[in-house]
């Protein structure tokens, strides 16, 4: 199995949206129909509500996003979908949060691999039918850039690389400090470091984002990495330790104000599994790393390849606790490549990609 890939060569952000939108509208109905179930069946939310909450996002973005807000619109023109309903697949980050174990991410620079490439990449972990719902963008802007992404369908994106071999990948966190206000939507911020020609303006765009709730971004580049642990009450930056650098769903700076108190081992147990071939990295020693099963039968579920739900409950039944693994991904910003697997690597294939 592989991940639907979507071409998108246009020169407006509306007529990019509406590429996106035509040829992902299944895979947007499949996603509008879960989040419908997630939101009204499980939080006994109205949909009119939720809609109310992402559309408050609109004015809030106007002036330094129109661009991206418009390309939103053309997905929805495209998929035959209103704009309320875009607007929250594109803030579902904000407006529900699982609770789930989402994600455990990497970065590993020049000096530490076998052919001197730098990395980036994740196992995206996430509710079982979100793998449906999801697919690979390969968007070519009309000023030259290029970018691969992961995205769930309708959304700006998730993850990916792009032709400068800026990177990025994204962890879920939890903080005293989230709040039902408003900021900068994740999947926007997002798609700005995904513009960016260079490692530093991708930070600074973040660091330029004002948020409600906290998420964990790690950004790459060929020359180098940071990981933003972004938060509404400070900015917290984490650099690699002799050239690796890893990161889960818990805060591993600022711990004072982490909601996860959960075991939460995956980033040190991947950096263990990393410096064991520090200085000779490549890319089978990753996706035989991003396959690990260590713990996956405890009862914290905490594998960095996950692929069965807790001990005794159901995918089926519980959908909102089995987090599984998604996609795959590893990303190589100095060759523009990506290794890409739908679902647990251990049980899936990589394929190759170009940027």
């Amino acid at each position: 199995m592989e991940f639907k890939l979507v071409t998108i060569d246009a020169k407006t952000p509306l007529e990019r949206g509406a590429q996106h939108g035509e040829a992902a509208k299944d895979w947007i109905l499949r996603g509008l129909e879960g989040y419908r179930k997630t939101f009204c069946d499980d939080f006994h939310q109205t949909w009119k509500s939720v809609q109310e909450r992402a559309m408050a996002y609109v004015p809030f973005l106007e002036k330094d996003f129109a661009d991206l807000l418009e390309e939103v619109r053309g997905i929805g023109v495209g998929a035959g979908v209103c704009f309320e309903d875009m607007m929250v697949l594109n803030t579902r980050y904000e407006l529900l949060k699982f609770p789930v174990q989402e994600c455990t991410s990497f970065a590993i620079l020049p000096e530490a691999t076998e052919n001197g490439h730098a990395y980036l990449g994740m196992n995206w972990d996430n509710v079982p039918w979100m793998r449906d719902s999801s697919l690979l963008l390969h968007v070519f802007e009309p000023n030259g850039t290029r970018y691969l992404c992961m995205t769930e369908a309708g959304q700006l994106i998730r993850h990916g690389c792009n032709s400068f071999g800026v990177a990025i990948g994204t962890n879920n966190l939890l903080s005293t400090a989230d709040s039902n206000g408003l900021g900068v939507p994740t999947n926007f911020m997002r798609r700005r470091v995904l513009t960016s020609t260079t490692l530093e303006e991708a930070v600074e765009s973040v660091r330029r984002s004002p948020r409600s709730v906290s998420c964990n971004l790690m950004i790459g580049s060929p020359k180098g990495a940071c990981d933003c642990e972004v938060n509404p009450d400070r900015r917290v930056e984490l650099h690699p330790i002799n050239g690796i650098l890893t990161h889960a769903n818990h805060f591993a700076a600022a711990r004072d104000i982490c909601r996860n108190k959960g075991a939460n081992f995956r980033d040190v147990r991947l950096y263990s599994l990393l410096e064991r071939k520090r200085g000779h990295i490549d890319v089978p020693f990753i996706q035989e790393c991003l396959k690990d099963h260590f713990k996956a039968d405890s009862t914290s579920h905490e594998a960095i390849c996950k692929h069965t739900p807790l001990p005794g409950e159901s995918i089926a039944t519980n959908h909102l606790k089995a987090s599984v693994t998604i996609a795959s991904q590893i990303y190589d910003l100095t060759a523009k490549k990506a290794w890409i697997c739908m679902g647990a690597p251990c049980e899936g294939t990589y394929k190759e990609y170009d940027v």
